[in-house]
């Protein structure tokens, strides 16, 4: 069960953010939104991995799915729940332009925005120019949430948070396993020589 506590700051943010902007942007806003675009620059970011990481290529492809897995998983079974935070087109009623599916779930982080984050930073490890791209595109999809009226602004800013910090825990777990593995290989080579 959720409950609705938003500031009144926050509110005006809100419906600044969630004005008609006419229907092109309002079509944009629900493909940033929607699940298939999260799967398309998903993809997109691990040939970037595949093509321009070299040596690093198989830790960088861990700390992706580390990180998006442990965003997507641990914000939808511990943090939503933790905070049971209501969504602004359940808060606000009919007074809210709602453009986007939403289930009646805890909001606080927004995941959309913490696994576009997530993936953003490790696009950013393999290469700046990818990063910069994943995380411009994460930046708007946090902000079509809001726009399409299921967030509130600071659900996608802990979003972003959460996932950044994600993708930093991935990058490292990442670095550790892929080290010890080649660590021991290297080991291994060595017994023979």
């Amino acid at each position: 069960m959720t409950s609705d506590h938003h500031t009144r700051l926050e509110e005006e943010i809100f419906r600044a953010l969630n004005l008609d902007g006419g229907r092109a942007l309002d079509a944009l806003a629900v493909a940033l939104s929607s699940r298939w675009f999260g799967a398309v620059v998903g993809a997109a970011i691990v040939v970037a991995i595949l093509v321009a990481s070299g040596t690093r290529r198989r830790a960088l492809l861990l700390a992706f799915a580390t990180a998006l897995a442990t965003s997507d998983f641990l914000g939808a079974r511990i943090l939503r729940p933790l905070f049971a935070r209501m969504r602004p087109c359940f808060a606000l009623g009919e007074a809210v332009r709602w453009l986007a599916p939403a289930s009646d779930v805890g909001s606080l982080p927004s995941l959309h925005a913490a696994n576009f984050f997530a993936m953003g930073v490790v696009a950013w490890a393999a290469d700046r120019r990818a990063g910069v791209a994943a995380l411009a595109i994460a930046a708007a999809v946090a902000l079509s949430r809001v726009y399409v009226g299921v967030h509130w602004p600071t659900d996608v800013l802990a979003g972003a948070a959460w996932g950044t910090l994600c993708a930093f825990a991935g990058l490292a777990v990442a670095r550790a396993a892929v080290g010890r593995t080649s660590g021991a290989r290297d080991g291994r080579r060595e017994e023979r020589g």
